[in-house]
C-alpha cells in the first residue's frame, strides 16, 4: 500500500537522509533449512519518494537489508550506492514524501524545532504539506495570513482582500491518501477568519478546537498562494 507522509525531521532546518530509519520488519538472516535469506526488507519493499514544489517526485530512495546489502538507504532497488551517500541528501523540514512500505516504520533521529513553520502554497493547484511537529495538534492551532486584509471598499460598494470560501482549502489524507475530511479558511464579507466545514462558512461541529491533526498527518492545500502556518510544539 502506498501512503502519503510527511516527515516530522531533525532540527530547525531539516535532516538528512542518513537520519531516518526502517524499523518494524524481521531481523534478515540466513536459514540453512530454507538454504536462503529470510526477513529483511527486499529491494522495492520499502521506497521513499521526495516530492518537489508541485507534487511530483524529483528523488526516489530505498531502503534495503537483504542478502549481501547491510541495512541502509540506496539509489536502485538493486542496491546501487547513493552519490555521496545518505548524508548527502537533504531533507528540508516538512518535505512532503510518497512511500511504499509495506506495513514497516519509518523512524527519525534529530532534534525537535523550536520555531513554527509557515508553508506559503502554489498560486495555482495543490501543495503538499503536513503536521511536521513531533506532537499532535487541532485544526485550530493553524491559521492562514499572508494575503490582504479583508475591508468593505466604499468606491467599489464590496468587499476586497481576505479569502474567500474555496480558495483556501485545507483535506486531512487518510492511510490511503484519499482525503477524509476537507476544511476551509474562510476571511471575508461577515465571516470571520476561521475554519469551516464549507466553502459557504458552515460551521465545524465541535469548532476547530476538536479537529485532531496527529504528527505527522499528511495535508493537500489549495491556497492560492497563501501561508498555512504550524506552530512549534508545545513541549
Amino acid at each position: 500500500m502506498t501512503t502519503p507522509t510527511f516527515l516530522p525531521i531533525g532540527d530547525e532546518t531539516g535532516c538528512t537522509l542518513a537520519d531516518l530509519k526502517v524499523t518494524g520488519y524481521e531481523e534478515m538472516h540466513y536459514d540453512e533449512d530454507e538454504e536462503d535469506y529470510v526477513g529483511g526488507v527486499q529491494g522495492g519493499m520499502f521506497v521513499l519518494r521526495l516530492l518537489g514544489a508541485t507534487g511530483v517526485a524529483e528523488s526516489t530512495y530505498y531502503w534495503i537489508d537483504f542478502g549481501t546489502t547491510p541495512a541502509g538507504w540506496y539509489a536502485s532497488s538493486t542496491g546501487a550506492a547513493i552519490d555521496g551517500g545518505a548524508e548527502s541528501v537533504f531533507i528540508e523540514v516538512g518535505r512532503a514524501a510518497w512511500i511504499t512500505g509495506n506495513g514497516y516504520q519509518l523512524t527519525t533521529a534529530g532534534q525537535v524545532g523550536t520555531k513554527d513553520t509557515g508553508y506559503t502554497t502554489k498560486t495555482v493547484g495543490l501543495t503538499a504539506v503536513g503536521n511536521c511537529t513531533p506532537v499532535d495538534l487541532t485544526l485550530g492551532k493553524l491559521y492562514v495570513n499572508g494575503y490582504s486584509p479583508m475591508h468593505y471598499d466604499e468606491d467599489e460598494e464590496d468587499y476586497v482582500g481576505g479569502v474567500q470560501g474555496g480558495t483556501f482549502v485545507l483535506r486531512l489524507l487518510g492511510p490511503t491518501g484519499v482525503a477524509e475530511a476537507t476544511y476551509y479558511w474562510i476571511d471575508f464579507g461577515t465571516v470571520t477568519a476561521n475554519w469551516y466545514a464549507s466553502s459557504t462558512g458552515d460551521a465545524i461541529d465541535g469548532g476547530a478546537a476538536s479537529v485532531s491533526i496527529p504528527a505527522g498527518k499528511g495535508l493537500w492545500v489549495t491556497g492560492g498562494g497563501n501561508k498555512l502556518n504550524v506552530p512549534a510544539p508545545e513541549l
